[in-house]
């Protein structure tokens, strides 16, 4: 645990290879170290990088089984078979299947396409797809984003007469299904294998049409782009390749689908970027796979007729808003769960069950989930005894990795690294639940689900120019694997600072090196400005942008992460310091700890010394006001490598080079810690426990109903330990019911005894009062 709410992590690297790199390329230094932190070092992979070729793509006929897929398509050409594409219905999905269905059409072929109904079928290939297609004269079925888990309903399509041929991108199981070809860049040798389904789709259509190829280009590239940037896989290599181009091609696009997208989300006239597709985009043509049908979406991508297109998306963007309305809804029921059933400190991954929940939302749902409590989520439908659901993820941590250790359980499972899908009988949720809480505490370090924030560089005086801008502008398109850089700037000075907004939720401020000023925008962090003055020494973590207004071209940074010294003591860190004080109590005794005050510890006047020795020492504190000096003392030199424990050093915690700080130490080792304290021992104990007119007070005051320690101590303006000390012993003595859920405490006020109680009498009490030496 720290005191930041995200760690900016600074990478290593070579200075001297940085230097070298820039001269070499004659760029700027944080472009070099850019370049190099992508494993982009020889000439020929910088120029391939800064710009993107076609001619760059890889031989189609390099993925598995590719050329067996041609073939069997070509007979089926030849014999003007029905072929049928059965494809996903989420972003990834329906471009794909309007990829193929523009390379047929090219190609003079008509061929048919089939999407599952999410709600009965759900995900991937079903019996049902497939008698339909039978049933409509089909003869062969070219899958697409989807199908490498349909090891049965291969085997099915192969009893009813259907000749199979899955192209599909996600993570291949044991058993592959039984078809004439399975297309999967993550099978074989190919050497690019973090295609997008709809990049498989695209190297399929890239076979078929041979030197014709170029010539279908400019009809597919686009919507490649968008089904690519939406299933945000890594944009480099083959996939960079698509983006970029992709986007090139949306600005002229001769598509009228994705001309009427691009004018109804407001985007025309304006260039087209990733972060445009992600959030504007893509979530239009996905919520008619979420709440509506998706071949709305694929006639979209399809169409040719302009004024229809503009119709369609205009549709698109009316299911959008009914879907964000359903995605509220869930969203807040969801937090309810948590609140309710999930103990945050336990559960390293969420797991949330509803009723009534659409299964094409949840996912969103998930994601957003992950996003908030910084950790993997799992959310569940529950209907007629079975639990249907979806599961996001966190860098570094792999959702598809996780619940592959639970695959008995499930009736149906697929999914990569950062999302994943499943289905269970409602009877193995019990054992799933318990199952993932282990796998949690034993295999996921708290460390890990604090949000972490990547540092591209860090700026000083003088550096931050137009043409660094433009450099950096030379790596779009931004995304997953060529993230748009982040920049620290440490040490500036907080100028001027300012609500903004309609709902004044934004926090506009200038700030100054010393030299230049800049304005530096925080969306929703209105908040903030109760804890900052003008003068605060700050250090900013941001994207570097242009901001155009009224003709005018200024930098402005566009604030990620705030940090300075005197911000608020987490409320997780203040609950867990006062159980932490309590354990001490508790647990040892005056007598006993006389020693951990003796001379042979290290007395440290200053933090200055712990961080700037060779080696690091445990660092011990046995007091809130010490801690609090830890805390600005970390926040102020933005200092990250430390952990900080409680009562006991946690070894699944520890990390090389970190600092183990331990708030409240049970034990020491004396000649191998240091440790920094400005209080006694007896002014400690008489801070904390209670005396008798203090448990009278909470007693009269005491009415709790779902509040965690620190809110439940400031409405009784009294130390939380204290209060800790006085429930405990109201509960002990039958004046108080007690349960924690979830970290809040909920007291219910049990009769009057019968004979008045002098509560100072009480064994336990008058004990711990005797062995801190202290007087009732």
């Amino acid at each position: 645990m720290i005191f930041q709410n995200a760690i900016w992590q600074f990478s290593e690297y070579d200075k001297n290879a940085v230097e070298s790199h820039s001269k070499h390329f004659g760029c700027d230094p944080i472009v070099s170290k850019l370049l190099l932190e992508r494993g982009i070092e020889e000439e020929t992979a910088v120029k391939r990088f800064l710009s993107p070729q076609i001619k760059d793509l890889y031989d189609p006929f390099l993925m598995s089984d590719m050329q067996e897929a041609v073939e069997r398509i070509r007979v089926a050409m030849d014999a003007h078979e029905s072929i049928w594409i059965y494809g996903d219905y989420d972003v990834d999905g329906i471009t794909s299947i309007s990829i193929l269905t523009r390379c047929f059409e090219f190609l003079g072929v008509s061929v048919s396409y089939y999407i599952p109904d999410r709600q009965d079928e759900g995900y991937g290939i079903s019996n049902t797809g497939l008698d339909a297609i039978k049933a409509s004269g089909g003869r062969l079925v070219i899958t697409v984003d989807c199908g490498i888990t349909a090891v049965a309903e291969s085997v099915y399509a192969k009893e009813i007469g259907l000749d199979l041929i899955i192209t599909d991108h996600h993570e291949p199981q044991e058993n592959l299904p039984e078809a004439i070809a399975v297309v999967n860049p993550k099978l074989g040798e190919y050497p690019f294998r973090m295609l997008a389904g709809c990049g498989v789709a695209f190297k399929l259509a890239q076979a078929l049409t041979g030197e014709n190829f170029e010539r279908l280009i400019p009809n597919i590239i686009d919507i490649a782009a968008l089904g690519t940037i939406a299933d945000i896989v890594p944009l480099v290599d083959e996939n960079r390749i698509l983006a970029y181009h992709g986007l090139k091609q949306m600005q002229q696009s001769k598509n009228p689908g994705i001309r009427a997208l691009i004018a109804e989300a407001g985007l025309k006239g304006k260039t087209v970027d990733a972060g445009h597709i992600g959030f504007v985009i893509a979530p239009r043509i996905n919520a008619t796979g979420r709440i509506g049908n998706p071949r709305i979406s694929v006639t979209l991508l399809l169409e040719k007729e302009e004024r229809r297109a503009l119709e369609i998306a205009a549709e698109l963007t009316e299911i959008n808003a009914e879907r964000q309305s359903r995605e509220r809804e869930i969203m807040e029921e969801a937090e309810r769960y948590i609140d309710a059933h999930i103990d945050l400190a336990k559960e390293r991954v969420l797991l949330v069950v509803g009723e009534n929940w659409h299964t094409g939302i949840i996912g969103i749902v998930a994601s957003k989930l992950s996003d908030k409590f910084s950790r993997p989520s799992v959310v569940l439908n529950r209907e007629n005894g079975i639990l249907k659901g979806s599961a996001r993820s966190i860098d570094g941590i792999s959702i598809f990795e996780v619940l592959s250790h639970f695959k008995g359980l499930f009736d149906k499972f697929g999914g990569h690294e950062q999302a994943a899908g499943l289905t269970l009988p409602e009877s193995n949720f019990e054992a799933f639940k318990s199952g993932l809480r282990a796998y949690g505490l034993s295999n996921i370090p708290e460390y890990m689900l604090i949000g972490h924030y990547r540092v591209s560089g860090q700026l000083k005086p003088n550096m931050v120019t137009h043409q660094l801008v433009e450099s950096i502008d030379a790596l779009k398109p931004f995304g997953m694997g060529n993230p748009k850089p982040q920049f620290v700037f440490e040490n500036l000075t907080l100028d001027d600072y300012k609500r903004i907004g309609k709902q004044q939720n934004h926090l506009k401020m200038i700030v100054s090196d010393g030299g230049r000023v800049y304005d530096a925008i925080a969306f929703n962090r209105g908040d903030s400005v109760q804890f900052l003055r003008r003068g605060d020494r700050i250090h900013l973590l941001f994207n570097l942008e242009l901001n155009q207004f009224m003709g005018v071209e200024t930098l402005q940074f566009l604030v990620k992460g705030l940090t300075k010294d005197r911000l608020p003591m987490p409320e997780g860190i203040k609950n867990r310091a006062a159980n932490a004080i309590y354990t001490y109590l508790m647990t040892c005794s005056y007598k006993e700890n006389e020693g951990a005050f003796d001379s042979k510890f290290t007395m440290v006047p200053s933090f200055d010394i712990i961080f700037s020795a060779m080696a690091f020492k445990p660092l011990a504190i046995y007091s809130m006001e010490a801690l609090e000096a830890f805390k600005d003392y970390v926040l102020n030199a933005n200092i990250l490598r430390y952990t900080l424990h409680f009562n006991t050093i946690n070894p699944m915690e520890q990390r090389p080079g970190y600092l183990d700080v331990v708030f409240m130490p049970l034990q020491t080792a004396e000649d191998s810690w240091y440790r920094w304290e400005k209080d006694q021992n007896e002014h400690l104990a008489v801070q904390h426990i209670p005396k008798r007119e203090d448990l009278v007070y909470v007693y009269k005051r005491c009415d709790c109903m779902g509040e965690t320690l620190v809110t439940m101590s400031e409405k009784l303006r009294m130390d939380p330990v204290k209060v800790l000390f006085c429930m405990d012993l109201f509960e002990e003595t039958a004046l108080f019911k007690k349960e924690i859920r979830n970290g809040r405490y909920w007291l219910t006020r049990l009769p009057k005894p019968e004979k008045k109680l002098d509560l100072g009498q009480n064994a336990a009490y008058a004990g711990l009062l005797t062995k801190w030496h202290i007087e009732a």
